[in-house]
C-alpha cells in the first residue's frame, strides 16, 4: 500500500512539473519578444531616467526592427527609436502637446474603442499641418489599415491600406 501511495505522488509531482515547464514555454511563445522589448526599455532608461514610459511598439524601418517607446517627462510627450538589433537609440523627439492631448496609450484606446481590437503594426508622433497627431498602421482581422488621429483623440484619417 505504502509503495501504491508513494508511486501517486511521484506521478503527481511529476504531472505538476511538466504543467509548470508547459505554462513556461507557453508564456514565451505568447510574446516572443519580450526580452528584446525589455532590453530596449533598459537603454532607454539610461539615457532617459526620468522618462516615464507610456507606451511601446515594434516595427519595421529602413528593412530593420525598431522599438517606438513613447514616454511622459516633465508634461511633455516624447519618442525614443531603440534599434532591435543592438539597442542603439536611433533617435528621440520631444513634443510639448497641447491641453488635453491624450497621451499615446489613451489615445490606442480609443482607437481600439472606436475601431475594434487589432495590433497597432507602426506608430509614430508628429506634427502635421500645425497639428501634433498619432500616425500609424493596424492589422485588424487580417487586413492592414492606416490611421491619423490628432492628439485630442479626434479621428482625421482611418482606411484601408
Amino acid at each position: 500500500m505504502k509503495n501504491i501511495v508513494k508511486k501517486d505522488w511521484v506521478m503527481v509531482l511529476l504531472v505538476i512539473v511538466l504543467v509548470l515547464i508547459s505554462c513556461e514555454v507557453f508564456a514565451e511563445s505568447a510574446d516572443p519578444y519580450a526580452a528584446q522589448r525589455e532590453a530596449a526599455l533598459a537603454a532607454m532608461k539610461v539615457s532617459l531616467p526620468e522618462a516615464e514610459v507610456d507606451y511601446i511598439v515594434r516595427e519595421r524601418d529602413d528593412g530593420r526592427y525598431e522599438w517606438n517607446i513613447f514616454y511622459v517627462q516633465g508634461g511633455q510627450f516624447g519618442v525614443c527609436k531603440v534599434l532591435e538589433e543592438t539597442n542603439e537609440i536611433r533617435r528621440v523627439e520631444l513634443f510639448n502637446p497641447p491641453a488635453g492631448a491624450l497621451k499615446a496609450s489613451e489615445a490606442m484606446a480609443k482607437l481600439a474603442q472606436e475601431k475594434g481590437a487589432m495590433e497597432i503594426t507602426d506608430l509614430e508622433l508628429d506634427w502635421d499641418d500645425g497639428y501634433l497627431t498619432y500616425e500609424g498602421d493596424a492589422l485588424m482581422n487580417g487586413r492592414r489599415y492606416e490611421f491619423e488621429m490628432d492628439v485630442d483623440g479626434s479621428f482625421i484619417e482611418w482606411e484601408r491600406d
